[in-house]
This record gives structure tokens, sequence and C-alpha cells, in this order.
């Protein structure tokens, strides 16, 4: 564990004993805050998803996409990206928010243990780019009044 984590374990530690909680906590107690704080297998918390994630949204109109973004990791991309689409579709609540970030990053670490890799941040494909001319309902409209005009219906 780094010296941060460490921190923020004991951080934990005090504060669970402010709110009451009994000296020192047992084994599945602490256990429990260690995962909490530990960040897990890629080093990261729910905390530091949701952090990252307000981090983007408030700065996201300096940049011009999301792969342009300077990501603290690119695995924060990836579980961002999702987690913000998966707002909006379903209008989530900031405790579904903090749920979702959780299992986003929970799937993220048991892709990793697997043995999976986190892919880079690369700019997405460009929208397919449609043939010049008219589309194929323009080019009907086109002669139906062509034939219009040559007096091909008659009234």
């Amino acid at each position: 564990m780094t010296s941060d984590q460490l921190r923020r374990v004991a951080t934990a530690c005090v504060d669970r004993c402010r709110a009451g909680n009994s000296w020192p906590p047992d084994f599945a107690e602490f256990m429990q805050l260690v995962a909490d704080c530990g960040g897990g297998g890629l080093g990261i918390t729910t905390a530091d998803v949701l952090s990252e994630f307000k981090r983007w949204r408030e700065n996201e109109w300096r940049y011009g996409s999301a792969d342009r973004f300077p990501w603290r990791q690119p695995v924060l991309y990836h579980i961002c990206i999702e987690l913000r689409r998966e707002g909006v579709e379903r209008n989530l609540t900031h405790a579904e928010h903090e749920k979702r970030a959780a299992a986003l990053l929970q799937r993220w670490e048991k892709k990793t243990d697997a043995g999976y890799s986190v892919p880079p941040v690369r700019a997405q494909l460009a929208a397919p780019v449609s043939p010049s001319g008219p589309t194929p309902a323009q080019a009907l409209h086109a002669e139906y009044l062509r034939r219009q005009a040559a007096g091909w219906f008659k009234k």
C-alpha cells in the first residue's frame, strides 16, 4: 500500500472511533476499512472515481472531447464515460451514481485481476461521412417533381 492509502486507512480508523465505535476494530472491520480506503487492485477507490467524475464534468467545456481531458488514470476515462452515459439514460441520483461507480470500479478490478489490461485513452472514431449527392429519398422526390413538371400526371 502507498503512504496515501495508509493515511486514508488511519483517518478512517480515527473517524470510526470518533463516531463511537470500539477501538481497535476487529479483523473483519479493519479489512473492510482497508478495502474501502486502500483502493483494491487498481489503487483507486469509489471516492476517487467520483471526484474524477466531478472534476471532468466541471472542466469538460475546456476540452473538445473526453479523450483530450487529462485523466489521472486511463481506467477512470472508461469508468466515467460509462457512468455519465448511464446517469443520463437512467436519470440517476447522487446515491445511485455512487453505487454505479462502485460497481463499475469493481468490474474493472475483476477484469484486471483476470489478466486483461486497461485500454489506453483513444480518440473516438469519427462519424461516417455520407456520400456526396442526394439521398435515395431526395432523388425520388426530384424525379417526381421532374415528371410532374413534364406533364406526366393528368388532373
